[in-house]
């Protein structure tokens, strides 16, 4: 794992940020004890402004109960947005509200308060020090900070708890995977000419490396796979891409090497990483599956405007694929030689796992089949015109066996109107009045 990925995935943690602002309030606290018990602060600010130990132990004491029923409460919220994500929507999308900054940052900032506190309730001492000034006034700015938090809390989980900022959290999600995975990392090393001086080298029986570890392939470091590659002079198939599980006994590469030397496998498994479960660092399937499964369950709950609302953001993520992405196979060093050949994941794949399983689950749903027909029209209008012929079959796909669901005449003058306006847009009129005159 790069370095860059294992900061990642330490942030994305619950715990990472209330540690880091736990560490943050044992300063402050360091810094204020220092100034009221080692600098007499409390003594020389009189004048102005001081607080004996009484009312210091009191105001302390009642501040430690209240960061606490603050701290709970505010967990008992977030147990309570556990479950309604979990029964409403899809318990993948939990990880999208925990990993949320503004949701880490309440978390830390109620567990610092209420560190911060609780030790200063311990380190009071009446024989160093009769009056103090800056344990008391942190520890007031402190509460002062727990209680807008708390507000700002409550808002930010009912925000959440809209389907719309939640399906437009996956989607950006979706977006930047694309962007920083898709184009930046990858698009760089595919090429669709290049030179294939082992051609026939790869028609014979390869080597294969195992996984040699069970579980999803979260990540792949294909940069330094492609040097490592270039290093051997040796070509490299994934036989398994990210996303995919396998048995610690799967072949997950298949190489060939023209040389007679043999080569060190294991460190092409360290640019793996194995888990137990999916993740989104470089999976894009898995946060558009996020985003299937919102509309699947709203189908089954009767929920039409939430379905819609998740087809339309699933419908901008393949739009981005096909624009933004280069589907070759191939990636390249910077000799142009081949170094690795890739699962084949074109934006035919990508639209049959993001629309296939709605469509499945709206079979005897007219209303819901013609959202993903205005859905495909909207997409082919901003498609590469190489994916229309995609679009158009999926969309035949979609129309069909509709014949004897229709109860309403506006319901097939709708239905057959969306999927006119998709022939329109991919140039296959023709083939439409086809369609029409078999059913």
């Amino acid at each position: 794992m790069s370095e860059k990925d294992l900061i990642n995935q330490i942030q994305s943690n619950l715990w990472f940020t209330p540690v880091l602002y736990v560490f943050y309030s044992t300063v402050l606290l360091s810094v204020s004890l220092v100034a009221d018990l080692n600098y007499n602060l409390g003594d020389r600010m009189r004048p102005l402004f001081a607080v004996d130990y009484e009312l210091t132990l009191s105001l302390v004491s009642t501040l430690t109960l209240a960061n606490l029923s603050l701290t709970i409460f505010t967990f008992n919220l977030v147990l309570v947005v556990f479950a309604t994500f979990s029964g409403q929507f899809s318990p993948r999308t939990l990880r999208n509200f925990m990993a949320s900054k503004a949701t880490q940052r309440v978390l830390g900032i109620f567990t610092g308060s209420f560190i911060y506190v609780l030790l200063s309730f311990l380190f009071l001492n009446k024989r160093i020090a009769e009056y103090y000034f800056a344990v008391p006034l942190v520890a007031t700015i402190l509460a002062i900070l727990s209680m807008g938090t708390f507000i700002f809390f409550i808002n930010h989980a009912v925000a959440w708890l809209r389907v719309n900022q939640m399906t437009d959290d996956i989607k950006k999600e979706a977006l930047n995977i694309i962007n920083s995975t898709l184009k930046k990392e990858l698009d760089v090393f595919k090429v669709k000419d290049f030179k294939d001086t082992d051609e026939q080298i790869r028609e014979g029986m390869g080597s294969q490396i195992k996984a040699g570890k069970s579980g999803y392939i979260q990540h792949v470091d294909f940069i330094m796979m492609i040097r490592k590659a270039q290093e051997d002079d040796i070509v490299i198939n994934f036989e398994y891409t990210i996303g995919n599980y396998v048995f610690e006994t799967t072949p997950i590469l298949t190489y060939w090497n023209k040389h007679e030397y043999s080569i060190q496998e294991d460190k092409y498994l360290t640019l793996f990483r194995i888990g137990k479960r999916q993740t989104e660092d470089q999976d894009i399937e898995f946060s558009i599956n996020k985003l299937v499964e919102v509309a699947v369950r709203a189908l089954g709950n009767y929920d039409p405007k939430t379905a819609k609302t998740a087809i339309y953001q699933i419908g901008e993520v393949l739009v981005s694929i096909s624009r933004v992405t280069d589907n070759s196979r191939y990636l390249v060093d910077d000799e142009n030689n081949l170094r690795l050949i890739l699962q084949k994941r074109d934006f035919n794949h990508y639209l049959y796992s993001g629309l296939g399983y709605i469509r499945h689950y709206a079979k005897d749903n007219v209303i819901a089949s013609t959202d993903i027909l205005d859905v495909l029209d909207q997409m082919a209008k901003s498609l590469h015109p190489s994916d229309y012929q995609s679009v158009w079959d999926f969309a035949v796909y979609s129309a069909q066996g509709f014949e004897n669901l229709f109860l309403f005449e506006h319901d097939s003058q709708q239905f057959y109107r969306a999927l006119c306006s998709v022939a329109t847009t991919t140039n296959n009129l023709t083939n439409f009045e086809e369609f029409l005159k078999k059913n």
